[in-house]
């Protein structure tokens, strides 16, 4: 594993040691950091001077709120380094299990290759239907529904944290379905958990994302996707209340 910190993966001669570097730029995951675009042509640099390709998992990329999204790896790739990778899990459902890849052809034959040792048959059905769904723009549309959703919710998040936990440190961040929250020293996130789920309120304990064996433990992800916008901020308060005792 490579750091990461607020800008996303750190662009160094440790990833000069790999054959393929897998990079979340829009929003990594759990931190949602969106690397800029300096530090994109940094990586891509590095990919022809260390003799590595790069996995760009696109995550989340509609989903930026503030300015127009980052121009993707694979847009700036002139050399036939980035194998771009996305998903319709988020924007439709997790269950149809049904993604893209664009890249040089000579690995996307291998990638078919070894789909085919993992899911030998994906349902014709569903493939032919997805692909009727993006050729006639219902796709496009609604996932410019799901932005304004999502960034009502993103900014009642944003907005009740700052009034009830004003002290918390948040990555820095342009969008995403989530907030990755740092809760005071000391603070169990676990234990918090058990406490707010008993609220009514879930969170998702950040320990598990750090591979340190002696990593923090108050740090904790708030996902707000499925969340009614009117709900967010009464959720805020109760876990406010409970990690101010």
């Amino acid at each position: 594993p490579i750091p990461v910190d607020d800008h996303g993966l750190v662009v160094d001669q440790r990833l000069d040691k790999c054959g393929y570097v897998y990079v979340t730029p829009s929003h990594q995951f759990p931190t949602t950091a969106t690397m800029p675009l300096e530090r994109r042509r940094a990586l891509l640099e590095r990919s022809i001077s260390g003799d590595f390709f790069i996995i760009e998992d696109d995550y989340e990329f509609e989903t930026n709120y503030v300015s127009e999204p980052t121009p993707a790896l694979k847009s700036l790739d002139t050399a036939d380094r980035v194998l771009y990778v996305g998903s319709l899990s988020k924007t439709l459902f997790p269950g149809l299990r049904l993604g893209y890849l664009v890249g040089p052809k000579p690995l996307i034959e291998e990638a078919r290759a070894l789909r085919r040792l993992m899911l030998r048959h994906p349902p014709n059905n569903n493939q032919r239907t997805v692909a009727l769904f993006l050729a006639l723009g219902h796709h496009e549309t609604m996932v410019h529904r799901l932005h304004r959703t999502y960034r009502e919710r993103w900014q009642a998040m944003d907005d009740a944290l700052n009034r009830h936990l004003p002290d918390s440190s948040r990555a820095p961040t342009f969008g995403g379905t989530s907030f990755w929250v740092r809760g005071p020293e000391g603070q169990d996130a676990a234990e918090l958990a058990a406490l707010a789920k008993q609220k009514g309120v879930l969170i998702e304990p950040g320990r598990i994302n750090f591979m340190a064996n002696d990593a923090p433990n108050n740090y904790f992800r708030l996902g707000f996707s499925s969340i009614p916008t009117d709900k967010i901020e009464p959720g805020i308060r109760i876990l406010a209340d409970l990690i101010k005792g």
